[in-house]
This record gives C-alpha cells, sequence and structure tokens, in this order.
C-alpha cells in the first residue's frame, strides 16, 4: 500500500472569527472539569474507567498548556511562574494515576489470558484463535494458569498499596489547589497577545512544531536500513525482516520506540484540540495518528509485561510460561509489518525535511 503525504486540510469557513484564545480557554476548561468531575468516580473504585478517563484528561491538559504557553498566562501570587507550577502538579498527578492505571491493564491482560487459553474454555478459545490469527491450537498447562493466578494475586496485592497512594493524592490539599487554580484561571483567564489571532490560522501554526519534532525523532530508525538511490541516501524500512530480528530491535532500542509513542500520543492530543476548525482531511491525519499509537501500544505492553514477569518469576519466565511467550512471538511480526507502513511514510517526511534543510 502507497502511503499518502501528511496533510492537515483547510480551515473551515464558518470558524474564520474563532481566536486562538477562545479554543485554549474552551479545552482549559474541558479537561480541568474532567478531571475535577471524576474524582468521587475514582475514589469509589467501583470499575476502572472513570480513572482512565481522568488519566487522559490529565495528559490532555499538559499538552494543551504546553501548546498554548505562548497564549494563554497564569499568575501565582503576582509571579508569572503558574504555567509552569500548574503542568508539574499536573505530571504528578498523571504518574500516580499511571501506577494503578498500569496495574489494571495488566490485570486485565491476565485474565484475559486465563478465559481464553485455559483448558477449561478450550472451546471458545480454539474457535477464536482459528478465526482471528488462524496459529492453531495453544492451551495453558496446569502449570501455566497456577503461575499466572498466583501473578494476579501479586498484581492485587501492589495495587492496593498503588490505590492507597492515589486515595492520598486526591484527598490531599495538592490536588484541591490544583483543581483550585484550573477553575479560577477559566474563570477569570489571562492571556498574552497572541490569544488574538484567528484560531484557522493559529492552529496550524501550533501543530507544524510539534509535527515536525515527531517526524524527526529518533525513533523512526529503529530497525531501518541506508540505500543509496539516485545519489542520495534514503532510509528505509528493513525489509523482509525477520521475528529474531525485531526481538533484537526491540531488546537493544525499545526505550526510543516508547518515547516515540508518547509523542505520537501528545501530537493526537494536540491536533484533536482543533478538530472542530478543520475538515475530514484533518479527521484522517488524527486517526492516523491514533492507529500508529496503538500498535506502538500493543508493543509496549508485550515489554511491560515481559520486566514484569521477570521481576516477579525471573529471566527464565518465558520456559516456564510459553504459552504467553507464543503469543508475543505470534503478534510480534504481525504488529511491527504493520508499524512499518508509517514508518516508511514518516521516514520519507523526515528524508524530505532533511533535504530541505
Amino acid at each position: 500500500m502507497k502511503s499518502k503525504p501528511l496533510s492537515l486540510g483547510k480551515a473551515k469557513k464558518n470558524d474564520d472569527e474563532i481566536s486562538i484564545g477562545s479554543c485554549a480557554h474552551r479545552i482549559i476548561d474541558e479537561q480541568s472539569k474532567q478531571i475535577s468531575s471524576l474524582r468521587s468516580s475514582v475514589l469509589s473504585d467501583a470499575e476502572p474507567e472513570p480513572l482512565h478517563q481522568m488519566r487522559i484528561g490529565t495528559r490532555k491538559l499538559r499538552s494543551a498548556l504546553a501548546l498554548f504557553s505562548d497564549v494563554v498566562e497564569v499568575d501565582i501570587k503576582g509571579k508569572k511562574r503558574g504555567l509552569s507550577k500548574l503542568t508539574n502538579s499536573l505530571k504528578k498527578l498523571t504518574r500516580t494515576l499511571g501506577t494503578v492505571r498500569d496495574i489494571d491493564v495488566m490485570q486485565q491482560w491476565f485474565e484475559q489470558i486465563l478465559s481464553d487459553y485455559s483448558s477449561s474454555s478450550l472451546q471458545k478459545k480454539v474457535r477464536k484463535v482459528e478465526e482471528k490469527t488462524n496459529k492453531g491450537n495453544r492451551t495453558l498447562s496446569k502449570s501455566e494458569t497456577k503461575a499466572i493466578q498466583a501473578l494476579l494475586e501479586q498484581l492485587k496485592e501492589r495495587r492496593k498499596r498503588a490505590f492507597f497512594r492515589l486515595e492520598d493524592s486526591l484527598q490531599g490539599k495538592k490536588y484541591k489547589k490544583l483543581i483550585r487554580r484550573c477553575q479560577r484561571w477559566v474563570k477569570q483567564p489571562a492571556f498574552t497577545a497572541a490569544a488574538h489571532q484567528p484560531a484557522y490560522r493559529g492552529a496550524v501554526l501550533k501543530i507544524i512544531a510539534p509535527i515536525i519534532a515527531l517526524v524527526e525523532h529518533p525513533g523512526w530508525l529503529v530497525a531501518t536500513s541506508q540505500q543509496i538511490n539516485n545519489q542520495s541516501i534514503q532510509t528505509l524500512p528493513i525489509a523482509e525482516i525477520t521475528l529474531t530480528q525485531i526481538n533484537h530491535q526491540i531488546a537493544q532500542q525499545g526505550e526510543q520506540l516508547h518515547d516515540l509513542r508518547k509523542q505520537v500520543k501528545r501530537v493526537r492530543y494536540q491536533t484533536e484540540f482543533f478538530r472542530e476548525i478543520y475538515g475530514t482531511t484533518y479527521a484522517a491525519q488524527i486517526k492516523e495518528f491514533r492507529n500508529m499509537q496503538k500498535i506502538l501500544g500493543e508493543l509496549q505492553d508485550q515489554i511491560v509485561i515481559s520486566e514484569f514477569l521477570s521481576d516477579e518469576i525471573g529471566l527464565d519466565w518465558a520456559e516456564q510460561l510459553p504459552t504467553i511467550e507464543a503469543l508475543f512471538q505470534d503478534s510480534r511480526l504481525d504488529l511491527w509489518q504493520q508499524w512499518q507502513f508509517y514508518q516508511r511514510k514518516y521516514l520519507e517526511l523526515r528524508d524530505r525535511l532533511s533535504t530541505a534543510e
């Protein structure tokens, strides 16, 4: 499949009079309310989704404050350093929420493995695997089932400790101060002169820099080779890459991919802020960012789970849990082949930027 050039489309005509300051105010207001309104649901801990949504809210608000740093002014006690203080407070809250959320994701993953691959659900599992992956029949042994059940108990204990710290944070003075500062700014917003420019023009200027930084991220170079083409050097994904090569690249440069995923996520949030201003081409680009984030996220989940298994079981965990190791290997090659489609596109953009300079 041939990749299409990166395109953000044109502004809608009816949005000509909206200012970039109005956009900033709307977005900060929405995300502040999201963080505040979910507090009681998170503390009740009846289901994991409110916590997940609050974490997303903190990330989006941080992305908004970074994107609009030249537009909004946040004063604390007469000193114009409130923006950095607000951002740091959000970062700490995101980290606390993230610790619990990461445990929830692992718990759900292991529970799904037990449901799909235990001998008691063999018929369901066979049908599911044959339809989706055509990889044949895999079933957890008794020892694997027992080991996963023990891991779930360990995760349960980890979560209790992590949630206790989260409760302390959401009931503490720092959280309340964070919410008050957000609410105070929403009620009495302060802007710089840049806030008066039309949103349809200011939005483009704002999202260009994050996208260029994304294209230039070194994570795109993982598992690539260089070719001389018409007296120029072109960087391309490794053709017909093997699973062994992928495993080696992830082991050596997994952190680069993880950082690239985080940057893709930030750019996705920042482009989503202007979704209402632009048309369908712009929406398609947001969807592309979302797809890239999903692929890299699934690869990262494997890395995180592998590290957890190494900590809890030992470096030889794959010998004790061969079914999980086989499932990782089954999916990794397919995920990487999906990733190479986007990798090729953004490497081409990278080369064009380099040539333009």
